[in-house]
């Protein structure tokens, strides 16, 4: 009897080449999630949602997200990374093919955003986790880095891609096309193996909880530098778009496509200067950098501002994010590898939730501008606690 190898070749080569399949899945589970990046414009101009209606609805999400994440953090550890994929992109599929029956702004898109952020959840900290799995441990920041790029590009590819769309077809053959997307990643993904090291770190170990981790020093200044670092990103994930309408710049994507080329090539370019020694350097440019483009959003008056706005956030964020996560990560051994991302996933995204949610209310008093200012400043007090938790990665050591 033929193996299934001979009967099937494309699954030997998943099993051939993991990190490659595992960046093709990613990348189509992200064309999918990111077609939702267009999702306040829907609200906004096809149910008549308010600012605040917007901020709290996409709040929704990360509320549930985060309340999850602990969950699958350990769940990861113990049963494998490969069930959760699967979770994480049936549910988006099949929560963007139910969007197609909302009407209004009742409770139906509050509900199905906050189970998109459990499939996010399911997919972003497994698929993340597995990508460090797959590597040499001194290789992992410029791995993490490559392995972005398979995100990134789909930031502003896929709400780029869903705008023409809804322009020429309606939003129903969005949400047809961001569940197809979200298929290809289930098929792939369900078909990626676990390297052994992780099949290994399943063993009964002693693992520390979500809290003993969080107050652990150099793992809490991480996690507080990643949560004012997704308040400033939750920030313009959001309003930018009610404010390049209010200001009457069009398309609305022209930022996001602007952070995603930009993420891009400083990822492919420097992903390198992560496992250097040039730690400090990094993160002191990168957060000054997304301070200036989260603040700038004040003051857009043109298209030409709005996309060094998205430079200036993609510079920060893609240098950045692989940074901090790689010093998390370097300082926990391989059987809490899933625990740690989903502590790190947690913190960056309670930021954009209290981006999308706290500012969200506050828009009304200190209005849109408002809101910038404060997430440049506050993004700014991430310097010196990031820098306070670089130090040699004891982790590795115990590897």
């Amino acid at each position: 009897m033929p193996d299934q190898s001979t009967r099937h070749p494309w699954k030997r080569r998943l099993n051939q080449h993991p990190f490659a399949s595992l960046m093709v899945a990613n990348f189509c589970f992200f064309m999918g999630f990111a077609t939702f990046f267009l999702l306040p414009k829907y609200l906004i101009t096809e149910l008549g949602a308010s600012d605040r209606q917007v901020g709290t609805i996409m709040a929704a999400y990360g509320l549930c997200m985060v309340a999850c994440l602990p969950f699958i953090g350990s769940g990861s550890d113990r049963h494998g990374r490969r069930p959760f994929l699967i979770a994480g992109a049936g549910l988006l599929g099949l929560t963007a093919l139910a969007f197609i029956g909302v009407g209004d702004m009742g409770s139906t898109p509050y509900l199905l955003r906050g189970l998109q952020g459990l499939a996010f959840a399911c997919w972003f900290v497994n698929s993340s986790t597995l990508a460090v799995d797959l590597v040499d441990p001194a290789r992992r920041g410029g791995a993490l880095g490559l392995f972005g790029v398979s995100t990134l590009v789909t930031y502003g590819l896929a709400p780029a891609l869903a705008e023409w769309v809804a322009h020429m077809h309606g939003f129903i053959p969005v949400f047809v096309l961001a569940s197809g997307w979200s298929l290809l990643a289930l098929l792939v993904g369900s078909r990626l193996p676990e390297p052994t090291s992780q099949r290994e770190s399943r063993r009964p170990a002693t693992s520390r909880s979500w809290r003993r981790l969080a107050f652990e020093p150099v793992i809490g200044k991480i996690a507080t530098s990643a949560l004012l670092m997704g308040l400033a990103f939750g920030t313009v994930l959001v309003f930018s778009q009610p404010q390049a309408l209010a200001r009457g710049i069009e398309p609305v994507t022209l930022l996001t496509l602007a952070f995603a080329l930009t993420s891009i090539m400083i990822r492919l370019g420097f992903s390198h200067l992560v496992d250097g020694n040039s730690k400090r350097f990094v993160l002191t440019l990168s957060l000054i950098a997304m301070a200036a483009g989260t603040s700038l959003l004040a003051r857009i008056d043109s298209q030409s501002v709005y996309v060094l706005c998205g430079i200036l956030v993609g510079i920060g964020h893609s240098l950045a994010y692989p940074t901090l996560n790689v010093m998390l990560i370097n300082h926990l051994p391989s059987h809490e590898h899933g625990r740690g991302m989903s502590l790190f996933v947690a913190a960056f995204n309670i930021g954009t939730i209290l981006a999308q949610f706290g500012l969200g209310l506050a828009v009304v008093r200190v209005g849109l501008p408002g809101i910038f200012l404060i997430a440049g400043s506050l993004v700014l007090l991430a310097i010196p606690c990031a820098l306070s938790a670089v130090g040699p990665p004891a982790g590795m050591r115990s590897q």
